[in-house]
């Protein structure tokens, strides 16, 4: 658990939380999902000062907003 937090003030459309997707189940039908662009995923994790593969949101059409410190 982190002490670091922050409220959804807008969510936006389509706005999804994503990790770096499950490789090597394809032989089952399960697609890799995960971020559209992984590199991306990484690099703003470690600005943050998160493991490279934590969740982050991925937005799209109209992003989404945030406030820090919400807790």
């Amino acid at each position: 658990m982190s002490d670091r937090a922050v409220a959804v003030v807008r969510a936006g459309a389509l706005t999804t939380v994503q990790d770096l997707g499950r490789t090597g189940y394809a032989h089952l039908g399960v697609p890799r999902s995960g971020a559209l662009d992984p590199a991306a995923g990484r690099l703003v994790n470690r600005l943050v000062g998160n493991a490279e593969d934590a969740a982050v949101l991925e937005t799209t059409v109209n992003g989404c907003a945030l406030r820090p410190g919400a807790r």
